[in-house]
């Protein structure tokens, strides 16, 4: 039979020596208390585990964007910049709204307009297609490349989106004012004249119409028709500052 290992090695040198009942009753004592205890503790930590978690979820989904609502957000923030004139950040949020959202025609069309405003012509034109692609109808996408396409003196590109506009918006002055310029431009003088009065007949108190029907006259050698538009463009200018100055004049009254 083994020897029965000696436990006062394991005991201090002071350590008083007990009796075989005190002993019994302290060891199960203890043993209960410290079960109590570890169970409780456990539970503790499990009901602040399920706490946390509870207010981690909270938490994340407070702040769980989805793909719309962060393509308001660069949309928003787009606008902000492009109202101050910083059309450089602006450019950046429209890109990520453009990739969040690349069936959103708004998107490319905003970013048309605002790389147009850097003067980066090729890159918007490149927008405004893709806005066409979506909605070949888009009648701003149209008139806005249209315009650009003046700019660059791509007259021929420009007119093969005004022709098909001016059937889409047939009421538009500025579009057949635009293809006025885009048929001087391509020579074709009797063209042009005849879309710019289709521009003055639907607003006829547009100064600039008047204007340039006077130099598509004095190009076509009709001076007097000529002297009949710049004569317009001055009685519009004087109506227009006489109006100011009437404006004026009743604010001081007030």
């Amino acid at each position: 039979m083994e020897k029965e290992k000696d436990k006062s090695l394991d005991e201090d040198l002071d350590t008083p020596k007990k009796s075989k009942e005190s002993k019994a009753s302290s060891e199960d004592d203890s043993e209960y208390i410290g079960s109590s205890t570890v169970y409780y503790m456990h539970c503790f930590l499990l009901f602040c585990g399920r706490i946390l978690n509870k207010i981690l979820d909270f938490y994340n989904s407070m702040f769980e964007l989805s793909t719309k609502d962060k393509a308001k957000i660069y949309r928003n923030v787009s606008t902000h910049y492009a109202k101050k004139g910083l059309h450089e950040k602006a450019i950046e949020y429209l890109k990520e709204w453009a990739k969040l959202e690349p069936t959103n025609a708004e998107a490319y069309y905003q970013l048309g307009i605002t790389l147009g405003e850097l003067g980066n012509n090729k890159s918007a034109i490149g927008a405004f297609k893709k806005v066409l692609t979506l909605i070949p109808e888009h009648k701003n996408a149209i008139y806005r490349k249209s315009s650009i396409h003046l700019k660059m003196k791509d007259y021929k590109s420009a007119l093969e989106g005004l022709e098909p506009l001016a059937k889409i918006a047939p009421d538009n002055a500025k579009v057949y004012y635009l293809m006025g310029i885009a048929y001087d431009g391509t020579g074709e003088l009797d063209k042009a004249i005849s879309v710019m009065q289709k521009a003055i007949e639907l607003d006829p108190d547009e100064i600039k119409y008047h204007q340039h029907m006077g130099f598509l006259n004095v190009k076509k050698d009709d001076h007097k028709t000529a002297a009949q538009y710049f004569t317009k463009v001055m009685e519009l200018e004087r109506e227009i500052n006489e109006e100011a100055k009437a404006s004026g004049n009743d604010e001081n009254d007030d």
